[in-house]
């Protein structure tokens, strides 16, 4: 399979995933037990879903120069991820308190979700050892 294709399936999966989420936080906000107003509600998605694919992106183009080089940029990439989404729960948790608790567990929700599903995602990529082959 080509980056590209292999992009645009990752791209359509990923923004399934952000509906889904979406959904499935908005009927729980319709219920009243979550308190963050929408676009609180909507950030842990939208930025879940860009960092994954500039990241499945970034893996791609990783895979394909040196496969040695994959483990290196998966870790390096994975505690650069852990940073930013750790700055993002701090930055709300101080400049809106009352939102901490809620809005720390919808992030920690989609953070599970999708770290689960990129390495689901990713394991084909590093079976086939980045070359289309069997090692």
């Amino acid at each position: 399979m080509s980056k590209a294709s292999e992009l645009k399936g990752y791209i359509l999966k990923v923004l399934l995933l952000v509906a889904i989420g979406i959904a499935i936080t908005e009927a729980i906000a319709s219920t009243g037990k979550l308190k963050p107003e929408f676009i609180f509600r909507l950030i842990p998605p939208v930025l879940f879903g860009t960092f994954s694919i500039v990241f499945h992106n970034v893996l791609l183009n990783s895979i394909k120069g040196r496969p040695q080089r994959f483990v290196g940029v998966f870790m390096g990439l994975t505690g650069l991820k852990m940073f930013v989404h750790l700055l993002v729960m701090l930055a709300v948790a101080f400049l809106y308190p009352y939102l901490a608790v809620h809005f720390i567990a919808i992030y920690a929700v989609f953070y599970l979700a999708f770290t689960v599903f990129e390495i689901v995602s990713l394991m084909p990529l590093v079976r086939t050892n980045g070359s289309g082959q069997q090692p």
